[in-house]
């Protein structure tokens, strides 16, 4: 190639107020003399709004978020749990017609790891029997509900931030516990859980038959705006007795029955959203609108629908390879702080379909260069998506299908497991093509 040919298309930008913006997207045209011709145009743009998130996978997760929040910026938001229940040493001598002296509930915290919002404020939560059955096999997403047993609630006010380390009583001494939450369940729980048929205490099975778990869920409270967090806590992990999330039933003075949870596949994220902020309702109520600045929150919260609707003319030029495609996403000046962070990470879906709320992974997410970690010294993000548009554009070329459905920005469910939201500011959106024009 003998020469690069680099011009800046002026492209519309579709604002609220209909402001025209220009540099949103370049194409960068490859080729020698006599083999390309350059086209430009000014009939492509780049739109976006957010939209509410329903795909984020609320199970297989490795830590699970708990907490609410009122967020200066998006409006309400909360975070609970379905968790499945298990033995730890099976019983087939249970003493099941006697009662209980009491049951605690142990989930331990996360110390440091991605609290989002304020540490100091407490928080209050129900927690109750599951009425329905966690499936393993099955994906759950941040929004499914599942049906409770509420007349045998226990309740847990205080703090969601927790690093010391405290201790539980244990058979016939003390067993030390990590920081976390420790809940006194009702005494309807703990006689639930004392008087199950004596076949529930001989296996996983026969247990989950009689006891499916239990949901950790946020109480509606009033929150002064900036106040809240969320925590990240663990229902998986089995490394020793004192990490391990548990139910303890004392009888007997000094016996001990231990429930425990079946790990991620068997416990379940859920995402509340609450009351959202004006300028994200407006964005809600007209999906088909335009707007300068999105969102994207989670868990189970926000994304934005990013929408090229002309790339297909890009088809217009003949035969053309995508040598590389590269989105930018710049953050809105001031709105990530440090009780409010920037996501570390964001993702880019394409919609299952036309009008489909799904995500589903671009071609470009297995790519190493796929991108989509934040750069705190830009404040922004960067996507590849080489694959992605050259796909959409040889499926219309080949196969007269229009695949073209935009793009869903989101916030991670896992790795890093977060509760950090993101305002993006369009005015310095650009997606910047390079591509080689074929005989």
């Amino acid at each position: 190639m003998t020469k690069s040919l680099v011009r800046l298309l002026p492209v519309a930008l579709l604002l609220v107020a209909c402001k025209r913006q220009d540099g949103n997207i370049m194409l960068v045209g490859q080729g020698n003399a006599g083999q390309m011709q350059l086209f430009t145009t000014d009939t492509l743009s780049l739109t976006a709004v957010t939209v509410r998130e329903d795909s984020l996978p609320g199970n297989n997760l490795r830590y699970v978020l708990l907490g609410s929040m009122n967020d200066p910026l998006l409006g309400t938001i909360s975070s609970g749990a379905y968790a499945q229940c298990g033995l730890l040493e099976p019983n087939s001598d249970f003493p099941n017609t006697e009662e209980p002296d009491s049951a605690v509930l142990f989930i331990p915290f996360i110390n440091g790891l991605n609290f989002y919002g304020d540490k100091q404020t407490p928080h209050g939560f129900s927690i109750v029997p599951l009425k329905t059955g966690i499936n393993g096999t099955n994906t759950y997403y941040q929004g499914d509900l599942l049906e409770i047993d509420p007349t045998l609630e226990s309740r847990y006010y205080g703090p969601i931030y927790n690093y010391k380390t405290d201790s539980v009583r244990y058979k016939k001494g003390k067993s030390a516990i990590t920081p976390g939450i420790r809940v006194r369940l009702s005494s309807g729980m703990a006689r639930k859980l004392m008087q199950l048929p004596k076949e529930a205490y001989t296996s996983q099975e026969k247990l989950i038959e009689n006891f499916p778990g239990i949901a950790v869920l946020p109480e509606k409270r009033d929150l002064g705006e900036g106040k809240g967090g969320f925590g990240v806590y663990d229902f998986n992990n089995v490394i020793s007795f004192a990490y391990r999330a548990k139910i303890l039933l004392y009888y007997r003075d000094t016996a001990t029955q231990v429930f425990t949870f079946t790990g991620s596949k068997n416990t379940i994220n859920k995402g509340m959203p609450g009351v959202y902020k004006a300028a994200v309702m407006q964005q809600l109520g007209n999906p088909s609108q335009a707007f300068s600045i999105t969102y994207a929150q989670a868990p189970n919260g926000l994304k934005t629908h990013i929408r090229i609707p002309y790339l297909l003319n890009l088809g217009q030029l003949g035969n053309i390879a995508i040598n590389k495609a590269e989105l930018q996403l710049y953050t809105l000046s001031g709105t990530a702080t440090s009780l409010h962070p920037a996501p570390g990470r964001l993702n880019l879906f394409q919609p299952a379909g036309k009008t489909s709320d799904r995500n589903t992974f671009v071609e470009d997410g297995v790519s190493d260069s796929y991108g989509g970690t934040y750069n705190e010294a830009t404040k922004s993000y960067r996507f590849t998506l080489t694959k992605h548009l050259q796909n959409l554009l040889s499926g219309k070329k080949f196969y007269n299908e229009d695949l073209n459905f935009g793009l869903y920005l989101a916030v991670p469910s896992d790795q890093p497991v977060s509760a950090a939201r993101v305002a993006i500011d369009h005015s310095k959106t650009k997606l910047i093509i390079t591509y080689t024009k074929l005989n």
